[in-house]
């Protein structure tokens, strides 16, 4: 419990610092000048296109879950994709709601170790897509990013397909069973856990995860599109489809919320596309208005379903140990 409050302080002081760092090279009043005459329709159509994300990522989780022989209904899955919204901005990293989902979901089946496994690789699937788009479109546009730009997304890129290539050969096994700092190693990564996860599908499954997560992944170009609009930012497409895969590969950082590396990497990478500093914070808390704005959605319809259930185990019969 002290490491997990020292863990949770270190991360809201980090975004601080991350905050601070950026509001020393911003002008706040031009922040605030640009945020002011964002066109409220484009705002709006930005959030449809991330409730639209959410419908379609739940698709993906259910074509996984039923890889793994666990039936669940797309609107449950939805319901659960937007409670994690609400845990993401309120839990430090990007990937708070992912753990209660999985734990809220694992709880209702009681198979703990599937339901795990289909987050993990839900996360992946996504997170290798929106990279891919993003080394295709500075393919068309080379000159528009920074050299180390190209560099670490290729290299995350990379990384992601040696590690999934890696995790379904048998090899993590052979050092798992390796003595002293290799097996410890082998058993601090859970590399079994995460062999299974990837081993658990066959090539359909994961063919049906990667069109759902291109169609999400399409679906997240298109509300930071129609927020640059709002704003006045006329970039071209290949901008957002270099830049956004950093932004959400950033989310993963250890930050409150994301607060700070979001916008961090926000007026860092679109910058190279010659957006003015105060232009590209801006566009970055018109995403965060939207991701708050729907997570406060999850946070009613978690609410709602926790009511549910208490009243469902009220109405359930008592059973009598004795009989």
């Amino acid at each position: 419990m002290k490491r997990g409050r020292v863990r949770g302080l270190l991360q809201v002081a980090i975004s601080a610092l991350l905050l601070a760092l950026i509001l020393r090279q911003v002008s706040w009043s031009e922040v605030w000048a640009a945020l002011r005459q964002i066109d409220g329709r484009w705002l709006l159509a930005a959030w449809l296109l991330f409730l639209a994300g959410v419908a379609v990522r739940a698709r993906r989780w259910q074509v996984l879950l039923d890889a793994l022989a666990v039936r669940r209904p797309w609107r449950e899955l939805v319901a659960w994709y937007l409670a994690a919204g609400f845990f993401n901005i309120i839990l430090p990293t990007g990937f708070g709601g992912d753990v209660v989902r999985a734990a809220e979901l694992a709880q209702d089946t009681g198979r703990p170790a599937r339901v795990v496994n289909s987050v993990i690789v839900d996360r992946y699937l996504g997170i290798m897509v929106l990279l891919a788009m993003g080394l295709i479109a500075a393919a068309f546009r080379p000159g528009l990013a920074s050299p180390a730009t190209l560099i670490l997304t290729a290299a995350l890129f990379g990384g992601g397909l040696i590690a999934g290539w890696l995790l379904r050969r048998p090899w993590h096994e052979a050092w798992g069973r390796l003595g002293g700092r290799a097996g410890r190693m082998a058993g601090r990564l859970h590399l079994a856990d995460l062999a299974d996860a990837f081993a658990a599908y066959d090539r359909r499954a994961l063919a049906r995860g990667l069109i759902a997560s291109l169609a999400f992944n399409l679906l997240q170009i298109g509300w930071n599109v129609a927020i640059g609009w709002g704003l006045g930012l006329r970039l071209p497409l290949v901008a957002y489809l270099i830049f956004v895969p950093l932004t959400a590969v950033a989310l993963l950082l250890p930050a409150f919320g994301g607060l700070g590396v979001r916008e961090l990497s926000y007026v860092g990478l679109f910058g190279q596309a010659g957006v003015p500093a105060a232009a590209a914070l801006a566009l970055s808390l018109g995403v965060y208005i939207i991701v708050v704005t729907t997570g406060l959605v999850g946070g009613v319809v978690y609410l709602a379903g926790g009511v549910r259930r208490l009243h469902a185990a009220a109405a359930r019969p008592e059973t009598n140990c004795h009989e």
